[in-house]
Formats: C-alpha cells, structure tokens, sequence
C-alpha cells in the first residue's frame, strides 16, 4: 500500500515538474492582459465596425476573443454590455466562440503539449471564431441570436490589482490543476498504454470523435486537462484527438455552458453546442492528416 502511495506521488510531482512554467507563465500572462488590456479589448470591440470590408472586423473579434483572459462568467456580461452598444451580434459571436475555446493562460500551458499542436489549437480557435461570424452575417442578420434581458445596465467599474488578479487565478485554477494531475498520475499506473492506444488510434474518425465525446464529461479546466493528455499522447493519442478534446472540453464544460445559455434561448444554444462539437471533430480530423 504505501509502495503504491509513492509511486502516485512521484507520478504526480513529475507531471506537476512538467508542466508547473507554463502554468505559471500563462497565469502572469493571463493577469497581465486583465489588469491592463481588458478595458481595450472591449474598447476595440465597440469601436469595431461591418462596413464594406466586413471580413476584416470578423478576424479582429475573433482575436480579441482568444486574447480575452476572461471566464465565460466575465466575458458574458461584456457581450451583453456591447450588444447594448450597437455592436453587430456578428462581431459577438466571433469573440464569443473564440474567446470560449482559448485565452493567454490555456495557449501557453498547451505547449506543454508541444509548439505545433499549440498553435493547431491557435489557428482552429481562431477559425472556429471566425467561421460563427460569417455563419452569423451571412444567414443570421434577421435573427436575434443574443438576449440581454438578464443583465442590468449597471456596469461596474473597479481598478484591478496584478497580485490580486494572480492570486484569484491561483486560487482557481490550482484545485482543477491538482486534480488533472492526481487524475494523470492514477491513469499512468492502472490504466495499460494500450488500451490508451486502441482507444483513441482507431482509423477513420472514430479516434477523433471518442475524444470529442470524452471531454464533454472529463474536461473541467485546461490547465488540469493539459497533464492527462500529455499522459494519453504519450501512450499513443493521436494530434488530432488531442486538438478535438481541447475544443470540445471548454465549449461543453458545464460551467461555460451556463454562462453562455444566459445569453441564448433554447434553440440558439443547442446550435451552439452542436456547432463547437463538429467544428471539434472537423478540426481534429484535419489536425490528424496535417500532423501524421
């Protein structure tokens, strides 16, 4: 019993050995970008406009979407703010998306998994926040996609602190981080790299999509997802099962999907699901051919 203890615990602390700098590096940068950049991208956004070359603001919402450090329980509150400004629920479905599949902090902790299925995970969230904005202008300019009848018009304003915001990141993000690699480390032990291997190396698809179903109930916070697919893709995960569960894991977390149905009516937020889950599964099939 005790010889097992500390094989989890040497488990666990060379996971936490790996993957503890980019953890802390993302935090900072994600606090950085809060403290001192939150009030320009939402600046950005308001001042963002269709005009004739339309395409353009798409992109740019899409990108100030990634680099949002928000939660989904603070970037709700700031699409509702903008919609209430006038700007075109296009540009909101853009940030949006983006900003729900990545932020500073999940991109840096992804190199852990290497620097190319790091900036797969760039380039897919990216695009998955741009092709909602073109969904959204080509075939939804008569629908209403968003309701702010939930959000008051009070905003408030506070000055951020960098230690307090860090320490607030800490605070969240540890317990999830402790349980991924305490999660990681029991996998390593019991669970045979094989099976690992024949779950997710199926031919035809069928890897990328158990992977898009498995992060729907497992995935509770990137950076405590991050060890265990580091652990899978070491015993035979594939890229592109890889890049589908960290789509689909942050846009069905539970948490992420209460925040957006705040915004959404019945029908507009199983669209929603149903669109990051394919999107996940056409990423990942594409990432797997691209990467092989």
């Amino acid at each position: 019993m005790l010889y097992e203890i500390n094989m989890l615990i040497g488990g666990m602390w060379f996971q936490l050995r790996q993957i503890a700098p980019y953890w802390a590096s993302g935090l900072l940068a994600a606090s950085l970008v809060s403290v001192f950049l939150s009030e320009s991208i939402a600046a950005k956004m308001s001042a963002l406009t269709s005009g004739k070359l339309w395409v353009l603001p798409i992109c740019a919402a899409s990108f100030l979407g990634a680099a949002s450090p928000l939660c989904m329980f603070g970037t709700v509150p700031v699409i509702a703010a903008l919609g209430k400004k006038g700007v075109p629920q296009h540009l909101l479905a853009a940030f949006m998306v983006s900003s729900v599949m990545l932020n500073p902090n999940l991109l840096i902790v992804s190199f852990v998994l290497g620097a190319k299925l790091a900036i797969a995970r760039l380039i897919s969230c990216l695009l998955a926040g741009f092709l909602a904005g073109m969904i959204a202008y080509l075939f939804c300019r008569k629908v209403e996609l968003f309701s702010y009848k939930r959000f008051s018009e009070k905003e408030e304003k506070k000055r951020k602190s960098l230690l307090l915001d860090l320490i607030k990141a800490f605070r969240i993000t540890a317990p999830y981080l402790l349980i991924g690699i305490t999660i990681t480390a029991l996998s390593d032990r019991y669970i045979p790299p094989e099976w690992i291997a024949g779950m997710f190396g199926s031919r035809r698809g069928l890897g990328v999509l158990f992977a898009t179903t498995l992060s729907i109930p497992l995935y509770a916070c990137g950076g405590g997802a991050i060890p265990l697919i580091n652990a899978w893709m070491q015993a035979g995960m594939g890229s592109g099962e890889a890049l589908a569960f960290m789509i689909a894991g942050p846009a069905t977390k539970i948490n992420n999907l209460s925040a957006v149905k705040m915004l959404f009516g019945i029908k507009n937020f199983c669209v929603y699901i149903v669109y990051c889950l394919v999107f996940a599964i056409v990423a990942g099939l594409a990432t797997g051919i691209i990467l092989r």
